[in-house]
């Protein structure tokens, strides 16, 4: 099955470059001219992944990408010209599974989406830890038997800890298997994230390690 790719870009002659490049590496692409058009295309065709500006108006690309984990939608790819790592952080804040500048390398950008749309498929079957039940395949999750809503991220954060229960996991690991970074580490991003994770499934499960990181106890 080809991989889906809706780009969403106010330039014109970007947006179109952007749609051929991705076209000739065998992707199918759908393109949208802003953020509001974008959240409709998304919701409705359900691609494997959006390609998304950061510097749009009226709905700008970290407002999109908020809206679209919110409402449980296609991971998102940034792809803007703010390169610095304040930039780069906020776009992970806001839910984004990966940041690329421009100008950017097709290549790159092609192997990069192939890596997060496999990164985003789970395992399949049915899990139980603890209060938790978890099915990987449907992307579901419930406590004590009452599902509970989860973004991407949070899915990914949770899988992570999931798999490592009872073992310590530093934020630079985590960092670098949720995000995909390796060579640079922000403990705020993580701390962030951990705590988001924690008022949806419930407080007693994540444990702080101080000064290292987390673990989960679910058994």
């Amino acid at each position: 099955m080809t991989d889906t790719v809706l780009v969403v870009e106010d330039d014109a002659d970007v947006r179109e470059t952007t749609r051929l490049v991705l076209e000739r590496r065998g992707f199918a692409v759908h393109t949208a001219r802003d953020g509001a058009e974008g959240y409709e295309m998304a919701m409705r065709l359900r691609p494997d992944v959006a390609v998304v500006d950061v510097a749009m108006p009226h709905v700008d690309g970290l407002s999109l990408t908020r809206a679209l984990v919110a409402a449980g939608g296609c991971p998102v790819l940034l792809l803007t010209a703010r390169d610095l790592p304040d930039d780069q952080v906020t776009g992970f804040e806001a839910g984004a599974f990966d940041y690329v500048t421009k100008p950017f390398d097709s290549r790159v950008l092609a192997a990069r989406l192939r890596a997060l749309i496999g990164r985003t498929c789970a395992p399949t079957g049915v899990e139980r830890y603890g209060p938790l039940t978890v099915d990987r395949d449907a992307q579901i999750v419930w406590r004590d038997g009452v599902e509970i809503t989860l973004s991407p991220t949070e899915l990914r954060l949770l899988w992570l800890l999931l798999d490592n229960c009872g073992i310590v996991l530093t934020r630079s690991t985590i960092l670098a298997e949720v995000w995909g970074r390796s060579g640079w580490a922000d403990d705020h991003l993580v701390d962030v994230n951990v705590q988001r994770l924690r008022a949806r499934i419930g407080p007693d499960l994540i444990t702080t390690v101080r000064g290292t990181g987390y673990r989960v106890d679910a058994s």
